[in-house]
């Protein structure tokens, strides 16, 4: 479940930072959580990890994309809710 939420919450995310709307440092931080947020069989993505990834991209939108960046805090939200 809270996986299944962590997933969602990332597709708000990007649907509210959407690429065209993001500097290269977002874009790679955005493909970083996605790798994080891989299936469970798979190998784990390397570091920074889920957590650092979503904080660094909380610092970098937060001025420029309030939107966006609650929904980031939402994350972060959950992660500490499952102990991450």
């Amino acid at each position: 479940m809270p996986k299944t939420e962590l997933k969602s919450l990332f597709q708000r995310l990007r649907e509210k930072l959407p690429e065209s709307e993001a500097s290269p440092t977002q874009q790679m931080l955005m493909e970083k959580i996605q790798y994080h947020l891989h299936d469970e069989g798979e190998a784990d993505p390397a570091e920074p990890n889920l957590r650092e990834s979503v904080e660094i991209l909380l610092d970098e939108i937060e001025a420029e994309h309030p939107k966006s960046a609650a929904i980031a805090r939402n994350i972060l939200e959950t992660l500490a809710a499952i102990g991450i």
